[in-house]
């Protein structure tokens, strides 16, 4: 399997056939087990962590796009439109780059920073309000 460095750099239709294949690999560990022919038991464990570190770089990948779309001049400059969106992780600033574009046109980029603290209650939120999560944008044209 590889770290979560390569994970981040694949694409998402990589990573959901690696996914895809955890899941089968995990399903035939348990079937082994349950009929007494699995021998390396660890190798469950390491199945399950699998399975999480590609569902985790996928889910962080839909948040940061999710947030970034959610920037107001960002929805205004796609709205009416069917666009795609692509999101990579950049290690010298540890944030989310999410790049928009609609029929081989760029829209906007964003830069989503996921590691800011989030409130821990409703009371808390309320006071301090939700973290601004896009650290930068720039709308193209």
């Amino acid at each position: 399997m590889a770290n979560i460095v390569e994970l981040r750099e694949m694409s998402d239709e990589k990573l959901e056939q690696l996914l895809e294949d955890a899941r089968q690999d995990l399903f035939n560990l348990r079937f082994r087990r349950a009929s007494g022919q699995l021998e390396d038991y660890s190798r469950l464990k390491v199945a399950r962590r699998e399975i999480a570190q590609l569902e985790s770089v996928l889910h962080m990948r839909q948040l940061a796009v999710q947030a970034a779309a959610a920037q107001l001049d960002i929805a205004r400059a796609l709205h009416g439109k069917t666009w795609e969106a692509s999101a990579h992780f950049n290690y010298e600033a540890s944030v989310w780059q999410v790049d928009f574009s609609a029929e081989g046109k760029d829209l906007a980029s964003a830069t989503v920073n996921l590691n800011k603290k989030q409130p821990r209650n409703k009371k808390e939120a309320a006071k301090k309000g939700q973290p601004q999560l896009v650290t930068s944008y720039e709308i193209a044209g």
